[in-house]
């Protein structure tokens, strides 16, 4: 979303024009392919309108405590938001137009190993990092430097591991015939829903360290202060559900980071 924000005419080309080209190189070459679309749930905007309650640790949805479906308004966010949106309905229409197998996922936040996480992509990954470098301070006897979150970390997202994204995405193709032009909203769903400060909580419980030490800056613009994934409609159709919890994910998640932490720096 960030890099959107700074060169918006570069996010365009990628993910408007680059979907519309993959959507008619299948319909000229390959009619009866599946086209499956990673859309993102920033077609949804920022979600303001929304009531939302604070605990201690995150924010939550009163109105919605199984999480949001696919009937919620589309709102289109950010230069990001927008080409991921326009592609998203592309996807949709050439199924309606066309007669394409095409099914689109509009995602929440994706972690797992081979994830290069940097500042601005993977914020699970990008913790864990920031983890394992506290850790090492503690080991050294150092205070460590704290990083920054943006807002009050209280913001929640449902994680979901990559081994069930790719679950997902053989589902989809084993359910094929079924897929015409279907939406559905993908992530960890609520029982995998975590706010950054309930994830701090797991890393220095995992990690065996102090809590993590952070600062906080202003809230980032357009980001969405919870988005949970309502995915009984990938269960019903697709027979698909997470099996992998957000704990032992970012368990093997920080493993892999350990092992390849020198890559990162």
């Amino acid at each position: 979303m960030t890099t959107s924000l700074k060169d918006p005419e570069r996010d365009l080309h990628t993910n408007v024009l680059g979907t519309f080209n993959v959507l008619e190189a299948a319909r000229n070459l390959s009619p009866n392919a599946l086209i499956a679309y990673s859309s993102t749930n920033k077609v949804y905007g920022d979600l303001e309108w929304l009531r939302y309650e604070e605990t201690a640790t995150r924010y939550i949805l009163p109105d919605y405590l199984n999480g949001l479906d696919e009937a919620l308004a589309l709102d289109f966010s950010t230069p990001y938001g927008c080409s991921k949106g326009a592609a998203d309905q592309y996807v949709r229409d050439w199924a309606r137009v066309y007669g394409l197998k095409t099914v689109v996922f509009r995602h929440s936040s994706i972690y797992g190993g081979r994830q290069f996480a940097s500042f601005d992509q993977g914020w699970i990954g990008w913790f864990c990092q920031k983890a394992i470098e506290q850790k090492a301070c503690f080991q050294d006897g150092v205070s460590p430097k704290p990083f920054t979150i943006a807002g009050t970390g209280k913001q929640v997202r449902d994680v979901l591991h990559a081994d069930d994204l790719i679950g997902l995405y053989r589902s989809a193709y084993d359910h094929r015939d079924r897929l015409t032009g279907e939406i559905f909203n993908i992530g960890g769903g609520v029982a995998n829903s975590l706010s950054l400060l309930e994830l701090f909580a797991i890393l220095s419980d995992l990690l065996g360290i102090p809590p993590l030490a952070y600062e906080v800056t202003p809230r980032r613009s357009s980001d969405q202060d919870c988005f949970i994934a309502d995915i009984s409609k990938a269960a019903r159709i697709l027979d698909w559900s997470p099996l992998t919890s957000c704990r032992s994910g970012i368990a093997s998640m920080l493993e892999w980071t350990e092992i390849n932490f020198s890559l990162f720096c």
